[in-house]
């Protein structure tokens, strides 16, 4: 074989090599913009359930605040000393607790980084501090609202 044939046989060979490596180049390219498009839809959807899970607590925060107004008034308008003052007090006492664990809900999901701290410091601060200065018992040294307490205390300091 003389070294022109040899020549162009290793040209051919380089060229089909050349070929398929080109060839690979673009299903490589085609699988990462689908695999690009994929994460894209699958970041929307995280920011979707985000979203519900985020208007599911606030819509237990907004029921159990509800609930908490109508006991108040419900032990308003009892007489201090009967059965029907005893039971709205109880029921205060459980519609109070419903609120404070909605909330303690929503701290618990900044704290653990779910909602982005900053977004809910400017929207939530004041119902938080309320919660706190309205509610002192609730927060002593042994509260089970814990995560409430926490995030007071960093938003109070920030």
């Amino acid at each position: 074989m003389t070294s022109e044939t040899y020549n162009l046989w290793s040209l051919v060979v380089y060229i089909a090599s050349a070929v398929i490596a080109l060839s690979m180049l673009c299903i490589a390219l085609f699988q990462l913009r689908k695999l690009n498009s994929q994460v894209v839809e699958a970041v929307k959807s995280n920011k979707i359930n985000e979203l519900a899970t985020f208007l599911e607590i606030e819509n237990q925060i907004s029921n159990s605040r509800r609930e908490l107004a109508i006991a108040c008034v419900r032990v308003k308008s009892a007489e201090s000393g009967t059965d029907e003052f005893d039971s709205a007090s109880l029921y205060l006492n459980e519609c109070l607790e419903n609120y404070l664990n909605s909330i303690d809900r929503l701290c618990y999901c900044i704290i653990k980084e779910y909602f982005n701290n900053d977004e809910m410091k400017i929207e939530y601060r004041h119902i938080i501090n309320d919660a706190v200065s309205n509610n002192l018992q609730a927060f002593s040294q042994a509260t089970k609202h814990r995560n409430i307490k926490k995030i007071h205390e960093k938003w109070a300091d920030s």
